[in-house]
């Protein structure tokens, strides 16, 4: 659909989804209105109303196929901030074992990496961008773990605990980077515009078929198309509120590594 509604609070995007629906109703009854003049039914014969139940068939099929993809996109995003979260938390843990020099640095790039990630990449997560300074806060990370090595070589056996320290801090660090770049691979992903289509023109479909076996009914017509838009507008909402988790009003909260910020 439109990039636009993605920013809409839930109740525009809710009227929104119904509006586009109520607007597919009002197309196909003037496509059924023009055919019938273009093709008069001169016999009175009617459309055999076993057809609707037809159409809607493979059109609750689609929307689905899609919704089931959308849900299960945004459950790795909210998995993923919670693993990255986790691994941000056992990284301040180990810190806690580093030489005192080390400490101070690696716990101050976590919390510099959470302030960006908070307040600079979740932001632009929604136009599918990441913070180049993000990937560069958990690089030196990572070098910290290294110069961990160093030290623990020069202060000699006794300072095991510390190579120890440095290999856990290695690890939490690559499970940060892990789960950092799932969370970004489900903010760059969407549903494609082919199966918007496809949809749009599965309701149109089957708009068609009410209008038509409700034709000498104008009252039963326009009810039928009014709970049409009302009910696939709602499963629309559903789909588009989904479909960019961290986009707009329904994104997804950093509010796990917010959490670790403040307990640092």
């Amino acid at each position: 659909m439109f990039d636009f509604m993605y920013q809409l609070p839930d109740s525009l995007l809710f009227i929104f989804c119904v509006m586009v629906v109520g607007l597919i109703t009002v197309l196909s009854w003037g496509a059924i209105w023009l055919f019938r003049l273009a093709w008069p039914n001169r016999r009175g014969t009617a459309m055999v109303n076993t057809m609707l139940s037809g159409i809607l068939l493979p059109a609750g099929l689609v929307i689905a196929f899609v919704a089931s993809d959308v849900w299960q996109q945004e459950n790795r995003g909210r998995i993923a901030v919670e693993q990255e979260a986790i691994a941000v938390s056992d990284t301040l843990r180990v810190a806690q074992h580093l030489p005192p020099g080390l400490l101070d640095q690696a716990t101050g790039l976590v919390s510099d990496y959470i302030r960006e990630v908070v307040e600079q990449e979740w932001p632009l997560m929604g136009n599918g961008q990441s913070s180049a300074k993000a990937e560069s806060l958990l690089d030196a990370l990572e070098q910290t773990s290294v110069q961990v090595d160093v030290a623990a070589a020069d202060a000699g056996p006794e300072r095991t605990g510390w190579r120890l320290a440095a290999m856990d801090l290695r690890h939490y660090t690559q499970e940060i980077e892990k789960a950092r770049n799932q969370r970004l691979l489900v903010a760059s992903g969407k549903v494609v515009a082919t199966k918007w289509i496809a949809v749009l023109v599965l309701l149109f479909v089957a708009a068609c078929v009410i209008c038509e076996l409700h034709a000498p009914q104008r009252r039963a017509m326009v009810l039928a198309l009014i709970l049409f838009s009302l009910g696939f507008g709602a499963t629309l909402y559903l789909i588009a509120s989904y479909d960019r988790p961290f986009t707009g009003s329904t994104i997804i909260q950093p509010r796990s590594l917010t959490l670790m910020l403040l307990k640092n």
